[in-house]
């Protein structure tokens, strides 16, 4: 077992997480890539298994099992895993299971004391629900660098509460994330007619946009720009365009290898592997390696696939920013080829994550800009690119733009500078709470009484509703004997220490 100090900001967050389970069961930890999640909550569980506890640690991606399996035995934490082709040891108190083994095995895995969801962005998802609502008993912990689903959903019809832990510009600082440069390329490239469905552009419509032959060639010739000789991921549209760029940079003599999820294990394992030892220096996909991708050599990322997803976004983008002791001076490079950060800002942007409900949609530009020299992406006040010297405004000019940009450039500056480091956010669940989201949004009454008995969990609770919505006592009668009605009739059996029993 490797020696593994937690650093300072790592011990807060465990004792914020213990310290929330008091009050909460189900609780949502937000941290970014490369602030040690697996580590945090792998010390979680190995304090829970000291005292007797069972956990079950759940993943969604064949390389995460094993990433996480590693980890685990640093912390010398024993276990079995839950996976397709793998021998089961359930009578181990710890378990790493994929998500969609776990979910056709609900009747025979017994239900943790603790269920620990990874990238619990995710969790809204048919599968990840049915497993959540198997083991309802289960403390829940849910940890992800971005709480929200795709197209802003918020967490909150999951988590009650939520621990931050730092900030990108603070990991950077302390030296677990590495400092990055964010270029952004001119292209031609059109989404005025590509579909958008639940949030997101429509995979069909964006693969027809994005597999022009000049627009793949200009990806090659990017890369050539601002990583040459770099190891870098690159995100396509999909398994077509993926092989067409792998294709172009082999055609340009830079070893460039496809993979995606239908690749055979051993044949994935492989490649990704050539591309640790630097190999193969391209490793062209269809979003496989988005989430939980731990290579330190990575230097690059390229943006291949314009997307419409934060999450996306940021799981993408930081993805190159692993700290190499081989490259102690290594900075990370961003080339984002599909104008992406126009729609997001930079990945050290700080969000205002949230479990309320979702607020009214905004459609705002992000305060950054590309420089037309060098496409640097810096923020909308800078004057002068420090990547090439290029002035954006003339020194006639500065006088007049710093009365214009004085005020937003000093609440950009207080924005990013005055994160708190931790900060602990609870979901509304009582009808007042979600009164005043209405009042505030203006919404009708009839909301605050939906939203509310989503969480009512006696008859008392939906009368208590009705006092504060102005309803009568009939109407708590009625919604509550409708709700038993529909729990009844959907309620399934899980087996816990071997006894059959019935969830209420």
């Amino acid at each position: 077992m490797d020696e593994i100090i937690l650093r300072e900001y790592q011990r807060q967050f465990i004792e914020d997480v213990r310290n929330e389970f008091e009050q909460h069961k189900r609780v949502v930890g937000v941290a970014p890539c490369g602030a040690g999640k697996t580590i945090m909550t792998g010390w979680i569980i190995r304090e829970a298994t000291q005292r007797g506890k069972r956990s079950i640690f759940f993943v969604h991606r064949h390389e995460l099992i094993r990433q996480t399996s590693e980890t685990f035995d640093r912390l010398g934490i024993e276990h079995g895993i839950i996976a397709s082709g793998v021998k089961s040891q359930l009578d181990l108190p710890v378990q790493i299971a994929s998500v969609q083994t776990l979910a056709r095995r609900l009747k025979t895995v017994p239900a943790p004391d603790y269920l620990i969801c990874d990238e619990c962005h995710h969790i809204l998802a048919n599968t990840y629900k049915r497993i959540v609502d198997a083991y309802s008993d289960s403390y829940l912990l849910g940890v992800t660098a971005t709480p929200q689903r795709m197209g802003g959903i918020n967490l909150g019809d999951v988590f009650t509460s939520m621990v931050k832990s730092l900030t990108v510009d603070e990991l950077i600082a302390l030296g677990n994330l590495t400092d990055f440069k964010y270029f952004a390329t001119s292209s031609d490239i059109n989404l005025k007619n590509v579909k958008i469905k639940f949030g997101e552009y429509v995979n069909a419509d964006l693969a027809k946009v994005m597999s022009n032959q000049k627009i793949i060639g200009g990806i090659v010739e990017n890369y050539l720009k601002y990583a040459r000789g770099k190891s870098a991921i690159c995100y396509c549209v999909n398994i077509k365009h993926s092989k067409k760029v792998a294709a172009a940079f082999n055609n340009a003599g830079i070893i460039a290898a496809h993979v995606d999820g239908e690749t055979p294990s051993q044949t994935r394992e492989r490649l990704v592997e050539d591309f640790r030892l630097g190999k193969i220096k391209i490793l062209c996909n269809a979003e496989l390696f988005s989430e939980g991708f731990d290579v330190p050599n990575m230097q690059a990322v390229i943006l291949a696939r314009p997307t419409k997803s934060l999450t996306l976004f940021i799981q993408q983008a930081l993805r190159p920013m692993r700290p190499d002791l081989n490259d102690p001076k290594k900075v990370a490079i961003i080339i984002d080829h599909v104008q992406n950060y126009s729609r997001f800002g930079l990945p050290n942007a700080v969000h205002a994550w949230s479990l309320l409900p979702n607020p009214p949609k905004k459609h705002a530009s992000a305060p950054v800009k590309s420089c037309p020299e060098c496409g640097l992406v810096v923020a909308l006040a800078q004057e002068t690119c420090p990547e090439c010297g290029y002035k954006f405004v003339t020194e006639e000019e500065k006088e007049e733009r710093l009365k214009e940009h004085t005020g937003y450039g000093f609440r950009l500056k207080k924005e990013i500078s005055s994160s708190k480091g931790r900060e602990i956010v609870h979901a509304p669940r009582t009808p007042e709470d979600f009164l005043k989201i209405a009042k505030e949004r203006k919404y009708q009454i009839g909301w605050v009484a939906f939203r509310a008995l989503e969480h009512a969990q006696s008859y008392e609770d939906c009368v208590h509703i009705a006092d504060v919505c102005g309803y009568k006592r009939g109407w708590a009668w009625h919604k509550w004997k409708e709700r038993q009605e529909k729990l009844d009739s959907r309620t399934p059996f899980r087996l816990r220490g071997g006894e059959k029993i019935r969830m209420i």
